[in-house]
């Protein structure tokens, strides 16, 4: 349970809780969270305003759960049928497309509910599950380095934990800044997206720890 939010123990209590989530990513999808309404969440989801704070103490108490939504839309396609695997004589590139390409499929489809959390974590770390956002890119270093390791015999990167760095910083970068601002600059420079800018960035990156090091 969220900071600012109030326990549910009955289950007519959770169903609300469930309206109102569902509300807010409904919402999110149309628009930035600071220009979305507790009245405007309490309408969608078809209970009073009233109820809405009978459940969360003030609107800021809304920001971890967006976080929660995000977290378990993006377990729920990594796991299953979702789940990434490599073959073990697969080759580097082919991996980083295919990572690549499930990355930004995520990024995309989650991109209103991924928007608001980078944007929180930073603004209002205490709201926003900062620590958890934290553990997230960390994960995301985590994903790299077990690719380069998966395919060390392909990598001529000679500072390993260095290369793997700068893949997961590039990673987050390029696909945070073209999935969350679209329209705005750097974005806006190469003006593609889905699996054509997924494999021209699994290209760039292969090509990056394939090519040996200069001394």
């Amino acid at each position: 349970m969220s900071q600012g939010e109030k326990p549910a123990y009955q289950d007519r209590s959770r169903r609300t809780r469930e309206k109102i989530v569902i509300a807010l990513d409904e919402a999110l999808r149309e628009k930035p969270f600071d220009q979305v309404s507790v009245a405007e969440i309490a309408q969608r989801a078809g209970v009073a305003v009233g109820t809405v704070y009978r459940r969360f103490e003030n609107k800021d108490a809304l920001i971890p759960v967006i976080f929660e939504i995000y977290k378990k839309r993006v377990e729920a396609m990594l796991d299953g049928d979702g789940a990434i695997e490599a073959e073990p004589d697969e080759s580097l590139r082919s991996i980083l497309r295919k990572v690549m390409r499930k990355t930004w499929s995520i990024c995309a489809r989650e991109a209103h509910l991924l928007r608001a959390t980078h944007l929180y974590a930073r603004l209002k770390p205490e709201l926003a599950a900062g620590e958890e956002w934290k553990k997230y890119e960390q994960a995301s270093a985590q994903s790299v380095a077990m690719i380069i390791n998966h395919c060390a015999g392909q990598v001529k990167r000679k500072h390993l934990k260095r290369a793997t760095a700068f893949a997961a910083y590039m990673l987050n970068s390029v696909f945070i800044e073209k999935g969350l601002y679209p329209n705005e600059a750097p974005a806006t420079l190469f003006p593609y997206s889905g699996n054509t800018l997924a494999d021209e960035f699994a290209d760039m990156l292969y090509a990056y720890l394939s090519f040996p090091e200069q001394k």
